[in-house]
């Protein structure tokens, strides 16, 4: 359960683009430019909602098909099979899904970087 909450927090710990101090950042100022990260964030987090959920499920079905594969060798050698993909099936699917679910949206970041460069920043990565 630990585990499962330590997750979460990595989950909602969200980086953050950093931006290069150019014209456009020092004319509109640190509030503003604020809202338009947020803004833009926003707006890749609704338009790649449903991929996203792709991506972990995804995750999670080859986890599961990996984590089968090893469960049945490990079935093998302990002459109970069946419960060795059982097993292997499940610890597969929650791995692949949680590694799924933390590792960085490259897509977001590109769709980010990219509204922000047409609002005139330049993002020199992310934090």
């Amino acid at each position: 359960m630990k585990y499962l909450l330590l997750l979460l927090l990595v989950i909602s710990c969200a980086s953050k683009p950093q931006l290069y101090p150019n014209q456009k950042l020092k004319t509109v100022g640190k509030e503003a430019s604020k809202k338009d990260v947020d803004q833009c964030i926003a707006d890749a987090d609704a338009y790649l909602e449903s991929s996203k959920g792709k991506q972990v499920a995804k995750g999670a079905g080859a986890g599961a098909a990996i984590g089968a594969a090893m469960g049945a060798v490990s079935g093998m050698f302990t002459g109970n099979m069946g419960r060795g993909v059982v097993r292997g099936g499940a610890i597969g699917a929650a791995g692949g899904g949680a590694a799924g679910a933390v590792k960085p949206d490259e897509l977001k970041r590109r769709y980010v970087n990219q509204c922000l460069a047409e609002k005139g920043y330049q993002v020199i990565g992310w934090d």
